[in-house]
């Protein structure tokens, strides 16, 4: 059976699809280490890059037995605030990963090297959390500092000059957060799918989204009238 990390804090009825599909679901439980709003979020705590899966200690600890998969565990362990809490938020898009390197854990950077993939550095330290990887050369970003980084390295990218309304957990009771969520926590790449994490007419409303993924060929899945929460997205290993 094919396995997912995701945040524990997925709603019922995003469980269900995920299990419906012929998932696995391995959950990120809820850390103290940081603060609530991504406390259990997967791309705060787990950094994939090729078929390898490279995890903050704590986590390592805890999941690693429910991991059929290459898994690494990192050195450096993740603190409350920023950018103590950024050392395993990279993003990977093809051969590139992006990520604002002072901060890096150093394991990253060992496979970095070893596996010839080439370095893209930007300020932003959230770099998952802000991309949304749709396929192995194009990404959405609301960011222009790292949009324009993408573009220059030959990324495809819409950029969307807009404040989208993700929302983001603030207590055990699903009460929102005033802080924003991110693209990159709320939207996924799961094999020849896109999933949103609630309605993307939502943060769509001129469907430029919507046009930029299904221009790639690639379908998308979302959940109607549901708010979009930002998760820090989801990993799928073998």
């Amino acid at each position: 059976m094919k396995n997912l990390i995701i945040d524990s804090r997925l709603r019922s009825f995003e469980k269900n699809y995920l299990i419906n599909l012929g998932y696995n679901l391995i959950e990120v439980p809820i850390s103290k280490k940081t603060y609530f709003e991504i406390a259990a979020h997967v791309d705060i705590f787990a950094t994939k890059l090729n078929d390898t899966l490279i995890l903050e200690p704590s986590i390592y600890e805890r999941l690693r037995k429910s991991l059929n998969t290459k898994a690494i565990c990192g050195i450096e362990k993740i603190g409350s605030k920023y950018p103590e809490d950024i050392k395993y938020n990279v993003c990977s898009i093809g051969k590139n990963v992006i990520h604002n390197f002072k901060y890096t854990d150093k394991k990253i950077l060992e496979y970095i090297e070893k596996n010839n993939l080439k370095k893209i550095n930007i300020n932003q330290g959230y770099s998952k959390c802000s991309i949304c990887v749709v396929d192995s050369n194009s990404a959405i970003v609301t960011d222009k500092k790292i949009a324009n980084e993408l573009k220059r390295n030959g990324i495809d990218v819409l950029y969307i000059n807009d404040k989208l309304d993700i929302k983001l957990y603030k207590d055990e009771k699903r009460n929102y957060s005033k802080m924003n969520g991110f693209i990159g926590g709320a939207i996924s790449r799961l094999k020849d799918k896109i999933i949103v994490f609630g309605n993307l007419q939502k943060i769509d409303k001129e469907n430029k989204i919507k046009e930029f993924i299904t221009s790639k060929n690639i379908e998308i899945i979302d959940f109607e009238n549901e708010d979009v929460i930002d998760y820090g997205g989801i990993i799928e290993i073998e």
